[in-house]
């Protein structure tokens, strides 16, 4: 007597598993769309993750290098090349193959360190020292400088400027997003040379 129902109602069990593997087909669809956000989410904060360590780790190495560094007994080649080894150092217990180079600036004061400009009396107002404008020659080179001295430990209460900059490898999941295989970073620390009473007085010139 069943001999004329539709083929559906004559076979349950056939119509249950074409929709268990309807199921699948949809569950693999959703698995194919979400994966990469998935793997993207993980691996991005992974590598976030990384710099971010990597920073905090030289920021304060820096900063802990900076004040040594700053003291009487820090100004010789030695001793600065110690400072600089123990950053280093630091830097590839993390990211063994690091490139770390290192820089410093010296100013009068810190507001010079923070403009990154010798000191001169602004008068028109332009950001630049012209028209008569006084400034003080802090490296005694007759001409006003945009820039601190380089490579240069300085004096007595001078502010120098210490810079560590390292091109790194990122980790290797990064190949995955299709980033750079490199990444670039960068750590400064400004600290006021001692003793603190005994800064020498910069020449006084007037820009053309």
């Amino acid at each position: 007597m069943n001999d004329n129902l539709p083929s559906w109602t004559a076979s349950p069990s056939s119509a249950a598993r074409r929709f268990k593997a309807t199921k699948r087909g949809v569950s693999a669809m959703e698995f194919a769309l979400v994966m990469p956000v998935f793997l993207f989410l993980v691996l991005g904060g992974m590598e976030i993750g990384y710099t971010a360590y990597v920073k905090a780790v030289l920021e304060g190495e820096m900063q802990r290098v900076g004040r040594s560094r700053t003291m009487e007994t820090a100004s010789s080649n030695e001793q600065r090349a110690l400072l600089e080894n123990r950053v280093l150092d630091m830097v590839r217990r993390l990211a063994p193959t690091a490139n770390v180079s290192f820089s410093r600036k010296v100013f009068r004061d810190y507001a010079g360190a923070t403009t990154g400009k010798e000191f001169f009396v602004d008068a028109n107002g332009n950001g630049r020292c012209d028209n008569k404008e006084v400034f003080e020659d802090g490296n005694n080179n007759g001409t006003w400088d945009e820039a601190g001295v380089n490579d240069s430990d300085g004096g007595a209460r001078d502010v120098v400027v210490f810079t560590a900059a390292i091109d790194y490898d990122r980790l290797p999941t990064t190949g995955v997003l299709n980033w750079t295989r490199t990444g670039k970073l960068e750590a400064r620390t400004a600290l006021r040379n001692q003793p603190f009473d005994q800064q020498l007085p910069k020449p006084e010139r007037t820009c053309l």
